[in-house]
């Protein structure tokens, strides 16, 4: 009966022994470690379309991602937002746009942009990626109007409208394509007579032209619209290409 007594007493002594209790400490503070790390390095809490959203931060989740999947980028402002992958490089892709549906591959790194052989759309996000690609570079464009191979007095400009004010020369330079496409079809109605008129643009660089520039990164297209759910924020639309160097993650 003793020898049990003395048993049970050292059993106990060994369980509350100090060298037992920092190890359960050890191992609690090792989850709480683990959680925080989780928390705010690998895992993060988002708010989309009411719902609550846990975004994976590592590398590896963007790797995977396959079109359909929500990615967390960087928007124009600075702050993060939610976008569905549409594709990435090297997929086809269709964009539907106010005049038409365009088809587009998504370039990939390494590929060579040819500026004078993109439609007007890939030329926009061509001109942003190259601004990124080459922040030290001090860039502008030039425009012309052209009816097929001859060029147009740009005065012509002047007898559009944008928002119900006449255009002004100078600002033409910095309208994105969507605008320019709707001088185009402005022009074509107040010039019949004049066949195909379309604007032509050209890129510089600290005042040499730019022809053609290599892609530097992986590219993704981005939207805020899942199908069925129409909608307008700063998605590819609007920026062009979003490269996988802004991207921070893949909602699970």
């Amino acid at each position: 009966m003793i020898v049990k007594i003395e048993k049970a007493i050292n059993k106990t002594l060994r369980k509350s022994s100090p060298a037992r209790a920092w190890s359960i400490l050890l191992f609690c503070s090792c989850i709480v470690a683990l959680a925080i790390f989780l928390r705010f390095f690998v895992l993060s809490v988002w708010s989309f379309d009411g719902k609550r959203i846990f975004v994976c931060e590592f590398a590896a989740c963007i790797e995977d991602s396959q079109e359909g999947d929500l990615l967390l980028s960087k928007a124009g402002d600075g702050n993060s937002i939610l976008l569905w992958q549409v594709g990435k490089s090297g997929n086809l892709i269709e964009v539907p746009t106010p005049f038409d549906t365009i088809h587009l591959t998504i370039p990939s790194p390494g590929d060579t942009i040819i500026l004078g052989e993109l439609n007007p759309m890939l030329w926009d996000a061509s001109f942003i990626l190259y601004k990124e690609f080459y922040p030290e570079k001090k860039v502008q464009t030039e425009v012309s109007l052209w009816s097929r191979e001859n060029e147009l007095p740009f005065a012509y400009v002047g007898r559009a409208t944008i928002s119900g004010r006449p255009v002004s020369e100078r600002e033409v330079a910095f309208l994105p394509w969507q605008e320019l496409r709707l001088l185009e079809l402005q022009l074509q109605k107040i010039f019949p007579a004049i066949d195909s008129i379309h604007f032509k643009r050209k890129l510089f660089a600290d005042s040499l032209e730019v022809k053609t520039f290599i892609v530097e990164d992986e590219l993704f297209y981005l939207s805020c619209e899942k199908e069925g759910q129409p909608k307008f924020c700063y998605d590819s639309r609007e920026k062009g290409f979003f490269r996988k160097s802004a991207l921070r993650g893949r909602a699970l």
